[in-house]
């Protein structure tokens, strides 16, 4: 998979829901500014609110990378708050914000990988962050596979930056082998309880037919 390729649909798709998300829930202007492509090891910030996305083509994730301060003014604006610090409300409301980017960006992103399936938010925070493993250092990370790219949006507003990124990955030849066979194996499965209560069925039938003989 070249993630070249996806950039430019990828881009356009988070670009135009993140405004869409801030403009008509936040009430907040928000400015896209330049896309690239960032290797995640060096990918590093104070919040991460993330979900995990699947399909037939393409599994990954979308991202919301922020400093604390800037997760704060975020998340007050959907919250009608004035938090200053990271607590368990700013975390949820920016978990609720991936979840509506990612909601909208789903159906714009057909085109670019193909229907897909969003799972549960999860935000974390501290101090430089980073997705990937860690190779020594006082880094926290959050995943130990191996390292990724991502298609990374800037985002700027009048209390300061965030960044929106989508990490695609080509759903490895062998899951899907994996998926065929165990809807077979579903299938299968189906079949033998439909004989088992056919069977119960003439079962039932026979020995009602035996009593009345008698």
């Amino acid at each position: 998979m070249d993630i070249e390729e996806l950039e430019d649909g990828i881009s356009e798709a988070i670009k135009e829901t993140t405004n869409e998300v801030f403009s008509t829930m936040l009430m907040m202007d928000v400015k896209a500014e330049d896309t690239f492509i960032k290797d995640e090891k060096n990918v590093s910030t104070d919040l991460i609110s993330s979900l995990h996305f699947f399909g037939e083509k393409y599994m990954g994730k979308i991202a919301i990378f922020s400093s604390g301060a800037v997760s704060c003014h975020i998340a007050n604006a959907m919250l009608g708050d004035d938090i200053k610090e990271v607590t368990e409300d700013i975390k949820d409301g920016m978990g609720e914000i991936v979840n509506m980017i990612a909601g909208g960006a789903k159906v714009k992103l057909l085109e670019v990988l193909g229907d897909i399936h969003l799972l549960t938010p999860w935000v974390i925070a501290g101090r430089h962050l980073t997705i990937a493993s860690s190779e020594g250092g006082g880094e926290l990370a959050l995943d130990s596979q191996a390292h990724f790219s991502w298609v990374m949006t800037k985002f700027v507003f009048d209390k300061g930056t965030f960044y929106v990124g989508v990490q695609p990955n080509s759903v490895p030849t062998g899951n899907k082998i994996s998926s065929d066979t165990n809807n077979e194996v579903e299938a299968l499965k189906e079949e033998n309880n439909k004989l088992k209560e056919e069977i119960e069925r003439l079962k039932s039938l026979v020995d009602s037919s035996a009593t009345s003989s008698t």
